[in-house]
């Protein structure tokens, strides 16, 4: 990542987290399943991102869900894991890209959050 995209372990960009669904909405996300996040247009405020995930960026991942039984302190959460990323223009590459975001519901194997969240960079998976 650091030398093809330039990303760095102190990265973080803003995502939509399921390209499926407005910016705004919750969404109801099933652990496992594939999850193709996108950066939407008006980040370019973050000049550190416009310049490494432009608007139009694609993140290729899977959703996960953690509990408060799993060790988490600051109670359930959803984990989306990128493993690959598609600039506008590039093709795919292989990142590791993580956002965790407050779990609002969990039923029926569902787990409802936020779409649209912040992510980090990292170098191996949480």
């Amino acid at each position: 990542m650091q030398d093809h995209l330039h990303w760095s372990s102190s990265d973080m960009f803003a995502v939509q987290l399921d390209d499926r669904y407005g910016r705004t909405d919750n969404v109801w996300f099933t652990p496992g399943a594939d999850v193709v996040g996108i950066v939407p247009k008006g980040m370019d405020q973050a000049r550190r991102q416009w310049e490494l995930a432009p608007a139009g960026t694609r993140f290729y991942g899977k959703a996960y869900y953690l509990s408060d039984k799993m060790g988490r302190e600051d109670g359930p959460s959803l984990v989306v894991r990128y493993d690959r990323v598609k600039l506008p223009g590039q093709d795919e590459q292989p990142i590791c890209f993580v956002v965790v975001s407050i779990a609002q519901a969990f039923t029926d194997g569902k787990v409802k959050a936020r779409n649209f969240n912040g992510g980090r960079v990292v170098y191996r998976w949480p």
